[in-house]
């Protein structure tokens, strides 16, 4: 069997814009994958994908399986992904014919985990890190896969600002697995600009969220919607072809203040966080050692 699996989390490539990120390096249990092995690499550096439409929210800007080895990995093992520089940005993470390194990513693709906030005395909490570990499901049939990652920064508030995409694809060889056959989705077209997850705006009335895309499938089913935390209900099975796993994440992180801003008394924003802009209305204080740039009018980080 040949298809495409998606997780979500983070990714983007390079550093030459400041302030991003990119997932990079995928690890095979305790098995380390140098830059890129497995990862199609993309070619827009660390800037993030923000047309709902275009295919490249799929892999990536440039992402193709030229020069990229697929990894082989059991179902029921774990992978990590590996951002260049720590996820800040707040928000959720989400986990072919031909082989994997052929297939452009256009059949069906089903989510496998989602990283969503917590709540807890009007705030929010986010899974900001450098590395996002999760398991292959041991349900899934053998065969090569494209294993999606992606975070959908959402900092930027919609309507004013554009949510931001970051997102990777590894190449994988699926070995014992089972006989699933998941629900799946496409891509474009699993995201719209209408999905509450899209329109959030972390620093107003922040006190649920919903992690845009299908739910999450498990080999056992259940679960909850995909709000905060939560594995959300597994779809009704159908015949597919492809797996994948996604990820989402949203807003810029001030340190003593995560998820409902309120302006820059007694709270400041870590380096490379948003610190001002149209329609923020979160910190605008900078942690010591950085000082708050203007990058347009939409948009100012801590530099």
């Amino acid at each position: 069997m040949k298809g495409a699996l998606s997780v979500a989390a983070l990714s983007l490539a390079a550093s030459e814009v400041s302030g991003h990120y990119i997932f990079q390096q995928l690890d095979i249990g305790s098995t380390k994958g140098s830059l890129f092995q497995y990862i199609r690499k993309n070619s827009n550096y660390n800037s993030p994908v923000t047309d709902l439409k275009s295919n490249d929210l799929r892999c990536n800007v440039g992402a193709s399986g030229s020069g990229t080895d697929t990894v082989s990995v059991k179902a029921g093992d774990s992978f990590t992904f590996t951002t260049d520089t720590p996820v800040y940005h707040q928000g959720p993470t989400s986990m072919p014919p031909g082989s994997a390194a052929s297939y452009d990513g256009s059949g069906g693709w089903f989510k496998i985990k989602d990283w969503g906030p917590t709540f807890s005395g009007g705030q929010a909490s986010w899974k900001l890190d450098s590395t996002y570990t999760f398991n292959i499901p041991s349900c899934v049939p053998d065969g090569e896969y494209l294993l999606r990652i992606s975070q959908l920064g959402i900092h930027n508030p919609w309507p004013a600002g554009i949510p931001q995409f970051y997102t990777s694809c590894a190449q994988i060889k699926v070995s014992g697995g089972g006989s699933a056959s998941p629900a799946t989705v496409s891509i474009p077209g699993a995201f719209k600009d209408t999905d509450p997850g899209y329109t959030a705006n972390i620093y107003s009335g922040f006190t649920s969220y919903t992690v845009p895309g299908p739910s999450v499938f498990t080999c056992s089913g259940g679960g909850g919607g995909n709000t905060g935390g939560s594995n959300p209900q597994q779809p009704a099975p159908q015949p597919t072809t492809t797996l994948r796993t996604s990820t989402t994440a949203a807003g810029s992180s001030p340190t003593n203040n995560p998820g409902n801003g309120g302006g820059s008394g007694g709270c400041s924003v870590a380096k490379y966080g948003q610190c001002g802009g149209n329609g923020y209305s979160g910190c605008t204080a900078c942690a010591s050692g950085s000082t708050c740039s203007a990058t347009n009018e939409y948009y100012s980080q801590c530099v």
